[in-house]
């Protein structure tokens, strides 16, 4: 136990070092209080605590409709945007040259004369690792948590859910960073083949969700696509799926199978955060709709949802831990059998 102790300890040290840390630490924060100075009163809401005013009738004190809207910043605004790519790549850059300077000549002596194995060395560097992202997004979640029970009354712990989620999405990445670190003791290298993998990943899981749309979400809505033209059709009845479309899709899926799937995995956090039932306008639509005044009908809402839920856990999370482990394997089997 103390040697993992001081592993951690080793590497929490080594990240704290950098200047990077106390960076993203603080826009977290930054971030965090600029998420908590949204209000409501009886004429709308305000942002910078009260220096800025607007008016809605809809989004204020009082209103069911604020509740969800304030949730669904930190859901589909925060999550997507900051937490899942932002801190995400901050994080990379500052945890990429762990394992490069730990094996690097006259780095490494001293931790492999310690009664200490290999594999289990390698092990508690990788979970010290983690401790960076687990305590940076704990720490912004704790903020997002209070300031939800604050402004609306509502204690809700499932928010805490973006810790695990966001930390895990961080070990699929940082897996190929160790693998190629480990590999060509590059820093640059690594970091530079972890974002390839995120944004290869990102682009077909994008590519495949928009497939689905065309073949199964819009026909399911009552929408027909003119592929020739791209002009849409809506009717008052379901339409068939296209065979071609439904084909492409399917191919599509099974090509982006094998990798991680970090955007499902952001995604899957709506399905995790319970919000508290109520009679809202905004119930079941996006944030992004609800800026622009755009509510979907019965049908419509019901294929989207349907679309959001179509990928289980064990697809979404299960194959993603496979990827990780084989790149941890290859990394922890280079790692244990080179000479240093």
């Amino acid at each position: 136990m103390s040697a993992w102790i001081a592993i951690f300890m080793d590497s929490f040290r080594h990240l704290k070092a950098r200047k990077l840390f106390w960076i993203t630490f603080s826009v977290s924060l930054l971030v965090a209080l600029v998420y908590a100075s949204i209000g409501f009163d009886e004429k709308g809401m305000s942002v910078f605590f009260g220096w800025k005013h607007f008016e809605n009738p809809i989004v204020r004190e009082g209103r069911p409709e604020a509740a969800d809207f304030y949730v669904k910043i930190f859901t589909d605004l925060i999550v997507r945007f900051w937490l899942a790519w932002v801190a995400l790549g901050l994080a990379l850059v500052s945890t990429a040259g762990i394992f490069p300077d730990f094996i690097a000549e006259g780095s490494i002596g001293i931790p492999l004369s310690k009664p200490v194995g290999r594999l289990r060395l390698f092990l508690m560097k990788f979970t010290g690792a983690l401790l960076f992202v687990a305590l940076q997004v704990g720490v912004f979640t704790a903020a997002v948590f209070l300031a939800i029970g604050f402004r609306v009354g509502e204690w809700n712990f499932t928010v805490f859910w973006a810790v695990p989620l966001v930390t895990f999405i961080f070990a699929l990445l940082f897996s190929v960073a160790v693998f190629l670190g480990v590999w060509t003791r590059s820093t640059l290298f690594s970091l530079l083949g972890a974002i390839a993998v995120w944004v290869i990943s990102w682009f077909v899981h994008l590519m495949e969700d928009g497939l689905y749309a065309v073949a199964y979400t819009a026909p399911r809505s009552g929408i027909s696509v003119d592929m020739k033209t791209g002009e849409t059709r809506k009717t008052d009845e379901e339409q068939e799926t296209a065979s071609g479309m439904a084909k492409a899709h399917a191919a599509l899926e099974a090509a982006g199978s094998p990798l991680p799937k970090t955007r499902d995995c952001t995604m899957y956090l709506s399905r995790l955060i319970k919000m508290k039932e109520r009679d809202s306008l905004l119930s079941g639509i996006s944030l992004d709709e609800a800026m622009a005044g755009r509510l979907r009908d019965p049908r419509e809402r019901e294929a989207q949802n349907e679309a959001a839920k179509r990928h289980s856990a064990w697809y979404v999370f299960g194959t993603s831990s496979i990827f990780a482990a084989v790149m941890l394997s290859l990394a922890a089997w280079i790692f244990c059998r080179r000479d240093y």
